[in-house]
């Protein structure tokens, strides 16, 4: 009996001990990188380099701080549908590469910060967002990435986010926008394909002397709203979409001209328009042209009203294949 006592409780202390571990890994919150290993919520400082899928994680997966470099050679990070998988918070110059992000709130999330890298991730089936450039980030590349069956968008350009390169990513499957740029001025688009998203494939709202070249669009609309101006959209191949250039009101976004606004100066310029009635649609939008698109007997464009805002000086000039 005594024998069988002291059994039972060595093996109490074996699974307690166990426990504790478990409740150490969730819940840290320490720095890894160069030698030491990474755990779920710590801080990567230096150079990291994945060796195990961090699986579960409660809350955040990681944080990354200037300079950092986290390669997760090919391994998971996965949440539980909270947090940010990989949050790159206030960082310069970091990276973030060979990561498969997937179950939490955000995939990744660059908030204030600049000149960071996100390239060669999958990142797919997160709540909320992939990639949300936010607080103001500027000067960041996001390439190479895949993003697929967000909860909401796939990519978010936030208010302020300017001077972004968001190039040769595949961002399909988002329930609403593929790709959402809100307030933000002089960002670069290019070589980028949008497909299979609930809203709109391109949402651009409010947003100033941006480049989007060269991107393959499918299935949805590319929506330009508000007090968008001066954007240019080159070489891009839309197939069963059209552009939609449309007037908004806001009255309670805080980075937002008050009242109504509408689309203003903008250039299409080449590209295809492809299987669609109608090309170009212009509600409220002033002296915005297309010239030289290539379509396939699409009608060139319609105008109406929107709320209080007549269209005027609109043109398109298409190219009937």
């Amino acid at each position: 009996m005594e024998s069988r006592m002291c059994a039972a409780k060595a093996s109490a202390l074996v699974v307690g001990s166990l426990m504790t571990l478990v409740a150490v890994s969730s819940a840290r919150a320490e720095t890894c990188g160069d030698e030491v290993a990474c755990g779920c919520g710590d801080t990567v400082r230096g150079e990291a380099v994945l060796a195990a899928d961090l699986s579960a994680c409660p809350d955040d997966g990681l944080r990354i701080v200037d300079g950092a470099v986290l390669d997760c050679a090919g391994h998971v990070i996965s949440g539980v549908g909270k947090g940010e998988g990989v949050l790159v918070d206030d960082a310069e110059g970091a990276e973030v590469r060979d990561c498969r992000i997937t179950g939490f709130k955000v995939g990744v999330r660059i908030r204030e910060g600049g000149s960071n890298v996100i390239a060669g991730n999958e990142i797919t089936s997160n709540r909320r967002y992939g990639i949300e450039l936010a607080v103001k980030t500027s000067g960041n590349l996001v390439e190479g990435n895949l993003v697929a069956d967000s909860g909401d968008e796939g990519i978010h350009v936030g208010s302020g986010s300017d001077a972004n390169q968001i190039v040769g990513n595949e961002i399909r499957g988002s329930e609403a926008e593929n790709l959402y740029v809100l307030s933000s001025t002089g960002g670069f688009y290019s070589g980028n394909v949008l497909s299979g998203s609930g809203a709109a494939a391109l949402y651009v709202k409010h947003s100033i002397d941006s480049l989007f070249e060269q991107n393959e669009i499918r299935d949805r609309v590319v929506h330009v709203r508000g007090h968008s101006r001066g954007n240019v959209f080159f070489q891009n191949r839309l197939d069963h979409a059209r552009y939609v250039f449309e007037a908004y009101a806001d009255d309670e976004h805080p980075a937002a001209v008050k009242g109504w606004t509408w689309p203003e100066d903008n250039l299409v310029r080449e590209g295809q328009i492809l299987d669609v009635e109608t090309c170009f649609q212009f509600k409220g939008a002033s002296a915005n042209r297309a010239v030289d698109i290539v379509a396939d007997g699409c009608k060139a464009m319609k105008e109406s009203k929107k709320g209080s805002v007549k269209p005027s000086g609109n043109s398109v000039d298409l190219l009937q294949q």
